[in-house]
């Protein structure tokens, strides 16, 4: 259950703390939330209601935050996500790469979200949309978002690594290789405010042997189909043990 909200006020919560008992009841199914900010009361409420996982994204690293968000502040996300493990919830905490940040701010990303410890990431790129401030940005290469697939899956081994919003756009032809680098999840259908592809075309994809996906090392097929020259080795990244 999603809502578009700063935080839930008490007729929010309460209506939430509501239709998770029925959905619960009525489908057996685990209940997941996002609502935004919340206060360490509510979201131990949302806790004994039955909620399963909350879903509270950081979305990027403190330094850059300031810089695409004047509404709250990080802390009250960092916040968020604390207090919903704290609560016995499993928190989901997503990323958007894309929007202008430098290379260190999403290595500080990633030492960011090892610490809140989530079970699950999301990983969004920016599709940039007309009439935006973020307009002015070019969508992430193929071969730089399977490459930043691979490090957030070095640095968080035992997560959920879950293809979210953008990844039509960014890897195009190339997402079965995200399903080997790292991806162990999909977000299927549409977004909250973007269309994404067929789910019969994430089943076909998710069907082809695990050896199609591959791609010698250094070379690959691109978009249009030509190859892609051989790659210079990355330089070692180092991360927090």
């Amino acid at each position: 259950m999603v809502l578009a909200v700063r935080g839930p006020d008490r007729r929010t919560l309460d209506r939430l703390i509501e239709l998770t008992a029925l959905v619960s009841a009525a489908t057996g199914l685990n209940v997941a939330v996002s609502a935004g900010i919340l206060t360490r009361e509510q979201a131990f409420e949302l806790a004994a209601a039955g909620v399963h996982r909350y879903n509270h994204n950081l979305e990027t690293s403190r330094s850059f935050f300031g810089e695409v968000v004047t509404t709250h502040s990080f802390d009250e996300r960092v916040d968020t996500c604390e207090y919903v493990r704290e609560a016995g919830m499993e928190l989901c905490c997503g990323v958007l790469l894309g929007m202008g940040e430098s290379i260190e701010q999403r290595l500080e990303l990633i030492e960011q979200i090892r610490a809140v410890e989530p079970c699950e990431v999301p990983i969004n790129f920016l599709n940039p949309r007309p009439g935006t401030p973020l307009q002015i940005r070019k969508p992430v290469g193929a071969l730089e978002a399977i490459r930043w697939i691979a490090l957030f899956r070095l640095a968080l081994p035992s997560v959920i690594l879950r293809y979210a919003g953008g990844r039509e756009i960014t890897l195009r032809d190339l997402q079965a290789m995200g399903m080997t680098s790292g991806i162990n999840a999909l977000i299927v259908g549409n977004y909250l405010t973007t269309l994404g592809r067929s789910p019969q075309q994430d089943l076909d994809m998710l069907a082809r042997p695990a050896h199609a996906h591959r791609q010698p090392v250094g070379r690959g097929l691109s978009a249009r189909g030509g190859v892609l020259p051989r790659l210079r080795a990355p330089r070692l990244l180092r991360l927090p043990a």
